[in-house]
């Protein structure tokens, strides 16, 4: 049997550890009856599955929505999923997601369930996407929910890339930042500390700390690559514990740029899952603990928490969202409009385009906003080298000409 290693809270303490189940759902239905609010859930290697270790474990995500879009066009055409998936294990150019739309057409010739076989292959089918299958299957609704799915992932693909271009420019620039420094440091400074030393003359407190710099560096270069190495190491560790997870998961959303970014595109994939959930008729108790899921804050989770418990005795989803500070009355209003005229999952999609657009807004504009702060981090380095090393060089032309 399968075994899953979990982080999980249970009241105010974070745990850890393994549980033995068929698959993905088994697993959380485990947590859950013990107490437990999971944080993440994903399959142990195990001994007999080590060949596989050498693959690449990576499904596309294009090839995902290629593959969901696909499987929704065939069956709403009435095409049997069995032959549905044969004629998509064809066309996949991934090794990986062949052999998993193989053993998905093999399991269902056996009786199986869509759903329940993909919940064997949490590392491609996320929990969400599990649960909005199983809710199709249920009602009938297969290839509709299928659709929808293809439709938020296309979202999330966008969402992300949106983020990554605006990312572009501040990392060329810091990368333009480190390549400079490093020619300075190891190829101009041992020249200019020769000079120096043969001209005799006092240096500026600014030079001998960059000269200084300098030979450390090029002395103890490998020892400051550990260093570093280290220092992430144990950053990534910090982070890993709950103290360290909470102050950096507030940073995420209070940094000033990032953090309003972050809480944007936070409220656009919390809005269009749930959406997406609802519209799949699962109730909404079990949308809220699916899709908090899909946000990776432990300040969230604390805010889904209580959301949960609000709505399990009896409050509205609306009337629990307003009592949180981390999502926008915006949201809170428009959730009691939705359920006020029974169309949530519509309203919640409206709410996922505004932020969206939000998001779309701010992405274009950051290359813009950051570049004040890419400008000043440059004059102040710019600065420092003028100062340090124009300064006796000045001082030194003044002596040949005196």
């Amino acid at each position: 049997m399968p075994s899953y290693s979990y982080r999980a809270r249970n009241g105010n303490h974070l745990t850890s550890g393994t549980v033995e189940a068929e698959n993905t759902t088994e697993a959380s239905s485990r947590l859950r009856e013990q107490g437990f609010t999971i944080l993440s859930l994903s399959q142990s290697p195990t001994a007999g599955h080590f060949h596989l270790s050498l693959k690449r474990h990576h499904v596309p995500f294009k090839e995902k929505i290629i593959f969901t879009r696909q499987l929704s066009v065939m069956i709403r055409a009435g095409l049997p999923i069995v032959k549905a998936l044969e004629a998509l294990e064809r066309q996949s150019e991934s090794q990986y997601f062949k052999e998993i739309i193989r053993d998905l057409a093999t399991q269902i010739k056996g009786g199986k369930t869509l759903s329940k076989v993909m919940a064997r292959y949490p590392q491609v089918f996320p929990e969400v996407y599990i649960a909005v299958v199983k809710a199709g299957e249920e009602t009938g609704q297969l290839a509709d929910v299928l659709l929808t799915l293809a439709d938020q992932q296309e979202k999330d693909a966008d969402l992300i890339g949106k983020i990554k271009s605006a990312m572009i420019y501040p990392a060329v620039i810091l990368c333009a930042l480190i390549g400079v420094a490093f020619l300075v440091i190891f190829f101009v400074l041992p020249n200019l500390q020769s000079i120096f030393a043969d001209s005799g003359q006092k240096l500026p407190i600014l030079t001998r700390i960059l000269l200084g710099t300098s030979t450390l560096m090029r002395h103890y270069f490998l020892v400051f690559v550990v260093m570093v190495v280290a220092a992430v190491i144990g950053v990534r560790y910090w982070i890993s514990r709950p103290s360290g997870r909470s102050i950096y998961d507030r940073l995420k959303i209070s940094l000033p740029i990032f953090g309003p970014l972050t809480k944007k595109v936070y409220m656009a994939r919390f809005s269009r899952t749930l959406s997406m959930l609802i519209k799949a008729s699962l109730p909404i108790l079990s949308s809220i603990k699916i899709v908090r899921k899909t946000i990776n804050n432990s300040h969230y989770d604390d805010s889904f928490d209580r959301v949960e418990r609000a709505v399990e005795s009896g409050k509205s989803l609306s009337a629990a969202l307003d009592k949180e500070k981390l999502f926008p009355a915006m949201v809170s209003q428009l959730t009691n409009l939705g359920e006020e005229s029974g169309s949530l999952d519509k309203v919640l999609l409206e709410v996922a385009d505004f932020y969206d657009k939000e998001v779309d807004a701010v992405s274009r504009n950051l290359s813009a906003l950051l570049e004040p702060l890419l400008l000043i981090i440059m004059g102040i380095g710019v600065g420092f080298v003028v100062a340090a090393v124009l300064g006796p060089i000045y001082g030194l032309v003044q002596n040949f000409s005196g």
